[in-house]
């Protein structure tokens, strides 16, 4: 196995006002994700729950003007798709409804409506409604790959609330096909292929079965999906879901879909008690028609503003640096966690 788990203890020493002056000691590390080889920080502080946030003052930010994904605005609002590629311009299922998104990140870049309310808090979520969601953008991208055989790369994601980037609150996944990968997509790929070629085993099986054997980050598995605190997190909270010997989401069966959907309610739960409210969520798959190196994951991150202002959890370490910042060490947010399983 050569799935290494490298860290770097540093330590900083200040005298603290606080304390008369008195001489503290401060702890950071440097961790590098296992696959990836990306550096990351970790300020394990002291914080058990944060402050509710104020809901209502959030709720605030996304505006007065008509919200163009609730049902009476909805057909006048966006934009439809060519009818080869989708017939009548939309794609339906339940109450999802998935369209082409006016920001293209890819060359296909679509929008899934979850649900005709307006607003959902994260405790009215449930898993037919995430079911759907997630089913219909997986029914998408394999339309995709029928009528574009370039189509290699793809993945699913969600911006829940304005913290987390998300410019409208009514609650919609985002969905990416293209030729080519997003750089972190593209790492996980070439990282896995690499292992692969160099130990002859699955990272992802590999990173499983010692995490599982290790018992410090290891939270649960539901049906064929293992639940797991990130060991390089890339935020407050970081959580990852890997699927089980599933290469690409063209390859996820409805039963993967609702183990998802069931992990992600758990997780709902645990940030409804520990008060995150917002966060992004990327769920990534291989490389079409590629190896069977790599096995479709997803990683959640909270996203808070920051007291006294409201600033945000976004400095120039994650944006000039290329460095996460994490306030919690993996292996706390995997003890709090395993109780939702």
């Amino acid at each position: 196995m050569g799935i290494e788990f490298k860290r770097r203890i540093q330590q900083a020493r200040i005298f603290d006002p606080k304390r008369g002056y008195e001489e503290k000691t401060l702890t950071l590390e440097t961790r590098w994700d296992p696959l990836t080889k990306k550096t990351v920080r970790v300020l394990d502080l002291p914080i058990k729950k944060l402050e509710k946030p104020d809901m209502d003052e959030i709720l605030k930010k996304g505006g007065d003007f008509p919200c163009p994904f609730c049902p009476d605005a909805l057909e006048q609002a966006t934009p439809c798709f060519s009818d080869d590629l989708i017939k009548g311009g939309r794609m339906r299922f339940g109450e999802v409804c998935v369209f082409p998104n006016r920001l293209p990140f890819d060359r296909y870049c679509a929008v899934a409506v979850l649900t005709k309310g307006h607003f959902v808090p994260l405790a009215d979520f449930t898993e037919e409604m995430l079911f759907n969601g997630f089913s219909t953008a997986c029914v998408f991208l394999r339309r995709l790959v029928e009528v574009d055989p370039t189509v290699r790369y793809f993945s699913v994601n969600w911006n829940y609330l304005p913290m987390s980037g998300g410019s409208i609150i009514h609650p919609h996944l985002q969905i990416i096909g293209g030729d080519l990968p997003t750089h972190y997509q593209g790492e996980m790929i070439q990282g896995g292929r690499g292992y692969h070629q160099q130990w002859g085993e699955v990272f992802w099986d590999e990173l499983i079965a010692k995490e599982k054997e290790l018992g410090e980050r290891y939270i649960e598995s539901v049906g064929n999906t293992v639940w797991l605190a990130s060991y390089a997190p890339l935020g407050f909270a970081d959580i990852m879901a890997v699927v089980k010997e599933r290469t690409s989401l063209i390859d996820l069966t409805d039963q993967d879909l609702r183990d998802f959907a069931q992990g992600l309610l758990k997780v709902f739960q645990y940030f409804q008690d520990f008060n995150h409210c917002s966060f992004n969520l990327g769920l990534y798959s291989g490389e079409y028609g590629g190896d069977d190196s790599f096995w479709v994951n997803a990683r959640m991150v909270t996203r808070r503003l920051l007291p006294p202002v409201g600033a945000s959890d976004v400095s120039y370490f994650e944006k000039l640096h290329g460095e996460s910042i994490g306030f919690k060490k993996p292996e706390r947010l995997c003890e709090e966690k395993r109780g939702y399983f």
